[in-house]
């Protein structure tokens, strides 16, 4: 409506300027034509009158030409005609208000016409004629006239303009409007609607617009777009489900080689309490314990049988899929598991893994066994990057820390949740160190890594709005601080 309500306004405003336009030049010309029209009636009446004037006071006398003068003053009483003397000193003389060339124009035998304004409303035209007379004295005709008679003229064709114009713009309007109102307003409405329901993702429901104009053009190549975008949309998901299942795959696949990591370093704390529970059996099986020393012993086997259910419970747990599950839990505590599951691998490589918790009251808003695995991608590898003889220090350190998110258009120091893993190792190069969480990209020996670990645990932080920062020194060790957003320290 508002572009029907803009297209009236300024066809009316056109109207409007060309219809004053042609009103005022209208009434502009017929004025003009209206003082031509009296200043030629005044000379074809004024000449000939001013010849006749002249011989009859040359053959009858003065009185019988101001006798003629006053019959043909008499004749119309549209214009006024008088005798007047060109000299001032005579009683009859010309108006004062005359131009002060008239009476030398006079005595050349020229006409003079002139308009005096100030008289009355419109003004009055004056006109003088000289008469030849056998005399030294310079006489003339006055013929005058007032515009009245052309401003009533005048003033009824600017009421039949001004009455005409409204009629135009009455009708214009209408038609404008309801021009308006069928052929843009509502299709636009309609395109509008459609663009809003493209907005809010329903892209089946067809536009139908009737005609053959700009806009039904328009409206179908809307609903080509919206099945175009439909068919766009259906393939992304579609894709974007893929994506999701290979991502899943990929992490499942990493948590797996993972798992064997773990087992191997596993192996030893299994194998104890299997020593244990084998012997213990094999001595009740065989009488070599006393009666009163087999309830101890099925005792000692139960708590072994109960150790080696944990370990494989918490190995079980770390393997299976799930999606992310997200929670309040203090982030020292998902540290502290992570380090348990890993441990084992430490004491095998002579690594000493210490935590450092800067402030162990720090909440993140997280999925644990998530978290769980990129921790224990870091460690392992920070393992591995530790010297190959055995020996090596990993520490592991929560704190506070301000940063600004990278994919924030605006520069703002934010407080989130820094948890580091810093090894003592062999470091990175700084042509590799971008490189790093890049899928299946790895410095280790062929065997040794699938180049998966830093890619899947960087992908995980990222779903968790956070990131991975890596800095590292060839010689020195390598740190990677995974940051995570920052939730209040109230647990539920």
């Amino acid at each position: 409506m508002r572009l029907t309500f803009k297209i009236t306004l300024f066809f009316i405003g056109g109207i409007c300027l060309v219809m004053a336009w042609h009103g005022f030049s209208r009434v502009d010309r017929e004025a003009d034509f209206f003082e031509t029209q009296i200043r030629r009636d005044h000379y074809s009446v004024a000449q000939p009158l001013a010849m006749m004037s002249g011989r009859a006071w040359d053959q009858f006398g003065e009185s019988f030409a101001y006798e003629l003068v006053e019959s043909a003053n008499e004749a119309d009483e549209r214009m006024r005609i008088r005798w007047v003397w060109a000299d001032a000193d005579s009683p009859e003389r010309i108006r004062p208000e005359a131009p002060d060339e008239t009476g030398a124009m006079l005595a050349r035998g020229m006409a003079v016409s002139w308009v005096d304004r100030e008289q009355i409303k419109g003004g009055r035209l004056y006109t003088y004629v000289p008469v030849v007379l056998d005399q030294d004295r310079v006489g003339a005709l006055e013929l005058s006239e007032s515009f009245e008679r052309s401003q009533a003229y005048l003033s009824d064709s600017k009421l039949r303009i001004a009455t005409m114009t409204l009629l135009i713009i009455v009708m214009a309007a209408g038609i404008a409007w309801l021009t308006g109102l069928l052929f843009i307003a509502r299709p636009v409405e309609a395109l509008i609607g459609k663009a809003r329901a493209i907005g809010r993702g329903d892209l089946e429901t067809p536009l139908v617009l009737n005609g053959y104009g700009e806009l039904t053009l328009l409206g179908r190549e809307m609903n080509l777009m919206s099945a175009q975008l439909a068919t766009a949309r259906n393939r992304l998901e579609e894709e974007s489900a893929a994506r999701i299942a290979a991502l899943q795959q990929l992490r499942h696949a990493d948590r797996l080689k993972t798992v064997g990591t773990l087992a191997a370093g596993l192996a030893h704390e299994l194998g104890t309490p299997l020593n244990v529970i084998a012997m213990r059996a094999k001595m009740i099986e065989t009488g070599e314990v006393a009666a009163d020393e087999v309830g101890r012993n099925a005792t000692i086997i139960a708590e072994q049988t109960e150790s080696i259910s944990r370990i494989i419970g918490q190995l079980m747990d770390f393997a299976r899929v799930r999606s992310l599950q997200t929670e309040k839990v203090r982030v020292t505590s998902v540290i502290e598991q992570a380090t348990e599951l890993v441990q084992p691998i430490a004491e095998k490589k002579e690594v000493e893994i210490v935590l450092k918790p800067g402030d162990a009251s720090l909440v993140g808003e997280i999925d644990a066994d998530q978290f769980v695995q990129v921790l224990t991608n870091l460690l392992v590898n920070a393992m591995h990057a530790c010297d190959a003889d055995g020996g090596g220090e990993v520490e592991i350190t929560v704190d506070e820390m301000e940063r600004i998110h990278p994919d924030e258009d605006e520069p703002v120091m934010r407080s989130y949740v820094g948890v580091s893993v810093r090894d003592d190792g062999v470091g990175i190069s700084e042509e590799h160190l971008g490189q790093v969480f890049e899928p299946f990209f790895t410095t280790k020996a062929v065997g040794e890594g699938s180049g998966l670990g830093l890619s899947v645990s960087y992908g995980i932080v990222r779903e968790h709005g956070g990131w991975i920062e890596a800095e590292s020194e060839e010689g020195v060790g390598t740190e990677f601080i995974v940051i995570l957003p920052r939730k209040s320290e109230e647990l539920k």
